[in-house]
């Protein structure tokens, strides 16, 4: 069954079906607000300042019910329906959703009613605004009533047991406000106040929960939206919610527009001064029509147009816009560390001057022996046990730094100097040069290096908490820290440290050629007590793949050798949806690995298809040039309405050992890793955009069943317009002149000439 398409050109997802698989989730966000709306207006609003301290306005992360309802009622008939239908159960007429970026709108008909309603987060206040259009196109005047609902709750992780006891929300009719507060002791310096606020007068409202909901104690239909009529409550040391009534006698053809502005806000001062930012129609149109242009521009320029129409909305449009929301709140409650700087590589390619900001926001919470913390955003120090030693974290900083030097060819951006989160400051040169020492230094018995409470995989919790155990995915990723800084240290001219990284290199694959290699694959680590995880003797997790894709991203093994490693592992972990992260899944629980092996099987890491670990994967297949299978499994990760949201990468699938009925399906939208993991795989891999510090060489790997691919790329402040067919023998034209080779050399201020033109054949004897 299709449930949608892309229209607009792509910029819109329309939902003409309320009932798709699952809920298909919206982002709305600024900086410190963000709102998570379902075509059913499910979802959660929250806020989160850079002290981590947080609010939910109304909602829970993964909580799919809904906290937002706009119910109708016919005071002629009494009938009562919803915008969205999942609310009241009623069927109706026509409805429709449309995501667009930044704002999602909802329309529906019933008995001759046509409603629009219409979200959007303002681009600085924490909060959200709602307008609700009702239309009467029956024929014949209307007595309607508009009940707009939200369960406030106004949680947050920093809040005392009983914080419920703590409190209360009142009206304002002449300031046509409810407000909301609590006042826990522990939260009355933050901001654990909200309003609400119409620019129509209201009739009545409720902020009671348990007097709005009656008897029923149901949302679906409400004892006082069913009588016509709300209560008049406010409320103290309860449940709340936020109601208002509206009634309207409508004419044929008669439109009345209600706007709602909801807002976390410190005092009934701050709220005054949100709502007279919004205070009408006009004000609030001009900020939602420059929100559309500014997630426009933030696209870029760059598109390309390949024979796959999903591919190209994706790229084009929806995986930049998710990669703005991985910037701005990374993995919504918290910033980790690996996540911010894996996240800045990707936005390199569409806004390097905000991927800088990124690494050095990062280098600021480094200390000054080169440590790097697991997060450095948190709303409590339990979140992804923020205060515990993950070794991952200081490897990623070269990978950031790496991808935004290639972008720009700046190396002056080396030399500025970034504080350390203890004391001190440094050049981003000499941060990368810790960071590395740090791990070098942090290595154990076999000169592997220490996994102490996880590695790039949260989960594997226990493998080292002792301080013995060693990773061998962790030391292949500092074998691929070291070549990168090599690299780098030689664009600086910098031998002294180019030759220590090559030696260093050289001592630590040698290690784990010895002691990460077991007959036919790498093994994943050796835990305190000195057992291997993921080798052939193992009856659970057995196999895991990234250590097999990083070996060939870090130059341990060749693509040959590659080879062989997967014609194993790949019988094992290949699924529809990807490639599962290990198998077999763990059944029982290990002490010595950890809550991996606790989890249930099929999800979370443990044997589910985790995006993330995939995406590295289709990057060692277009190492090895094995073009083909990088893009079937490019496909097999991408978004489709069949497994999750078409229009935003998903951060994993469920693996086909869980014990669950629905498998090959996400139930976690958005928050991954994998989006900025995706452009580098498209724009450098698959359309061969391959940027060095001197220029780009242009080396396309498409799939062998794509013959013609157009794209247009934006570098150093020229735009490359490159397309690529087949043909007999390799060549490359540029501005209709043939080339030798297909480098490119670019300067840090760009070519001389604004636009550039390549024709790239991709000859026959070049293999897939």
């Amino acid at each position: 069954m299709k449930y949608g398409s892309y229209i607009n050109n792509g910029l819109e997802y329309n939902i003409t079906n309320s009932q798709p698989p699952r809920d298909w989730f919206n982002m709305l966000w600024n900086p410190k607000y963000l709102a998570s709306v379902g075509q059913n207006l499910n979802g959660f609003s929250l806020y989160q300042n850079e002290a981590g301290v947080l609010t939910n306005l109304f909602g829970k992360q993964d909580d799919r019910s809904a906290p937002r309802h706009i119910y109708l009622r016919d005071n002629e008939t009494n009938d009562v329906w919803s915008v969205a239908p999942n609310t009241t159960g009623v069927e109706l007429d026509d409805y429709s959703c449309t995501h667009g970026l930044g704002y999602t709108i909802l329309e529906s008909k019933k008995n001759g009613i046509k409603v629009t309603f219409q979200i959007f987060v303002p681009r600085q206040e924490a909060g959200e605004i709602w307008s609700v259009k009702v239309f009467n196109e029956s024929g014949r005047p209307r007595n309607i009533s508009v009940f707009s609902v939200a369960k406030v709750i106004l949680d947050g992780v920093n809040l005392t047991y009983g914080y419920n006891s703590a409190v209360d929300g009142y009206h304002d009719r002449e300031k046509q406000r409810l407000f909301f507060r609590n006042r826990s002791v522990s939260v009355m310096t933050e901001k654990y106040r909200a309003f609400t606020y119409t620019d129509v007068p209201f009739d009545h409202f409720d902020i009671s929960k348990d007097v709005f909901l009656g008897h029923n104690l149901s949302f679906e239909m409400p004892d006082c939206i069913v009588k016509g009529q709300l209560n008049d409550s406010d409320a103290s040391t309860e449940y709340m919610v936020s109601a208002l009534q509206h009634n309207l006698n409508l004419n044929d053809g008669a439109e009345q527009r209600i706007n709602i502005v909801m807002g976390i806000v410190f005092d009934e001062a701050e709220a005054d001064d949100f709502t007279a930012l919004y205070a009408n129609s006009a004000r609030i149109d001009a900020e939602l029509e420059t929100i559309k242009k500014q997630n426009i521009a933030r696209l870029g320029l760059s598109e390309l147009n390949t024979p796959d129409a999903d591919f190209n909305n994706l790229f084009n449009v929806w995986m930049k816009h998710q990669l703005h929301l991985m910037a701005d709140w990374a993995r919504f409650y918290f910033k980790g560390y690996r996540d911010t700087l894996q996240d800045a590589a990707g936005v390199a390619i569409i806004d390097p001057d905000r991927a800088l900001k990124m690494l050095e926001k990062a280098l600021e919470n480094q200390k000054s022996n080169g440590f790097c913390p697991r997060a450095f955003r948190v709303s409590s120090m339990e979140v992804a046990a923020a205060d515990k030693h993950y070794s991952d974290s200081p490897s990623w900083i070269s990978h950031a730094t790496y991808s935004i030097l290639r972008e720009t060819g700046d190396l002056s951006m080396l030399d500025k100097v970034v504080a350390y989160s203890d004391s001190g400051e440094d050049t981003i040169w000499n941060h990368n040069l810790k960071a590395l020492d740090f791990l070098w230094n942090d290595r154990g018995e076999h000169g592997l290096a220490l996994i102490r409470h996880g590695d790039w995989n949260d989960l594997m919790d226990r493998v080292g908490a002792e301080g013995k155990g060693e990773g061998v995915w962790m030391s292949i990723a500092l074998a691929k820290a070291l070549k990168v800084v090599e690299e780098i240290a030689a664009w600086k001219g910098d031998t002294t440290i180019a030759t220590q990284c090559a030696e260093r290199y050289h001592e630590i694959k040698a290690n784990i050629l010895k002691y990460g290699w077991d007959e036919d694959h790498f093994i994943y680590a050796y835990t305190d007590a000195g057992n291997k995880v993921g080798d052939n003797a193992s009856e659970e997790g057995q196999v895991f793949i990234n250590p097999q894709s990083w070996a060939v991203l870090a130059g341990i093994i060749d693509a040959e050798k590659y080879e062989v490693i997967m014609k194993k592992v790949e019988p094992m972990v290949d699924t529809p949806v990807g490639p599962v992260h290990n198998w077999p899944p763990f059944t029982k629980y290990n002490k010595d690995i950890g809550s991996i092996t606790g989890i249930p099987q099929g999800n979370f890491t443990n044997g589910n298809v985790y995006c993330h670990a995939a995406s590295f994967k289709i990057a060692a297949d277009y190492a090895a040039g094995r073009n083909d299978k990088a893009f079937e499994t490019f496909k097999r990760i991408l978004p489709s309405e069949e497994k999750s949201e078409p229009y935003a990468q998903p951060n994993s699938y469920v693996g086909p050992s869980a014990l669950r009925k629905d498998r090959h399906v996400s139930d976690d939208p958005w928050r991954t890793g994998t989006v900025a993991w995706n452009m580098l795989n498209c724009f450098d891999n698959l359309l061969g955009f391959k940027r060095t510090l001197k220029g780009v060489t242009i080396d396309p790997q498409i799939p062998s069943f794509w013959n013609n691919v157009s794209y247009t790329r934006i570098f150093r402040g020229t735009t490359f317009n490159i397309t690529i067919k087949r043909g007999e023998e390799q060549m490359m034209l540029v501005d209709g002149k043939e080339q030798t080779d297909n480098f490119i050399e670019v300067s840090e201020s760009g070519l001389n000439q604004k636009e550039i033109s390549i024709d790239f054949q991709i000859g026959k004897t070049k293999t897939n």
